[in-house]
């Protein structure tokens, strides 16, 4: 004989409801990503701002307007002004140099687009009677004042015996040499001096000092 089966309370409690679809589990934030993410974003500012200045941290140059050859005078249309960035490895000269650069000689051919240097240029003229001469001088051969073509200088033998003392013009104002050895810079000289002082150079057996107007 077979006992009716008698219901229990497991058999009457009903299964629990599912979960609504809208409703989402929170979840636990760490404090560690948001710093993270903090981080980043300022981070991304700061870069942005550094980008943007870079771009917009420009000077004013002279440049050359137009092709000019060694020889010729440059004159106030050859000469213009750009906006670049401060930060480009190019050596050039500020607005400041422009009006000191009209009426100059170029000493070397200048093409359109070039940056023009103060060694580029010069006073006219090799004066008749006199020659150019190039030289090199070493550290202490020449005074830290600025010597502008034009400048009348002497030119002082330091030979072994020799008191050669040979007047001489600043042509082109002394540049430091590409290696920083020493000062490149052009006098002109008289005819009977220009090879003794090209010797003397060459040998690095010389030393300038400025003269004075009296």
């Amino acid at each position: 004989m077979l006992l009716d089966h008698q219901p229990t309370k497991a058999d009457i409690t009903p299964p629990p409801a599912p979960r609504p679809d809208a409703v989402q589990l929170r979840a636990r934030r760490s404090p560690r990503l948001i710093a993270v993410g903090v981080l980043a974003v300022v981070l991304g500012a700061l870069g942005a701002a550094a980008l943007y200045s870079m771009n917009t941290d420009h000077v004013s140059v002279v440049v050359m307007a137009n092709d000019v050859v060694r020889g010729d005078e440059i004159k106030a249309a050859d000469l213009t002004v750009v906006s670049v960035p401060s930060g480009l490895q190019v050596q050039m000269s500020g607005v400041d140099e422009l009006d000191r650069m009209v009426g100059q000689t170029a000493r070397s051919d200048l093409p359109a687009g070039s940056f023009p240097l103060t060694r580029h240029l010069g006073q006219e003229p090799i004066p008749a009677g006199h020659f150019l001469v190039g030289m090199k001088l070493s550290p202490g051969r020449l005074p830290s004042a600025e010597l502008p073509p034009g400048t009348r200088v002497q030119l002082v033998s330091l030979a072994e015996g020799d008191d050669t003392v040979v007047d001489a013009v600043v042509a082109s104002a002394p540049a430091l040499a590409d290696d920083g050895s020493g000062l490149l810079l052009d006098v002109t000289v008289p005819l009977d001096s220009a090879a003794t002082v090209a010797t003397l150079a060459a040998t690095d057996q010389l030393v300038l000092i400025a003269a004075g107007d009296g």
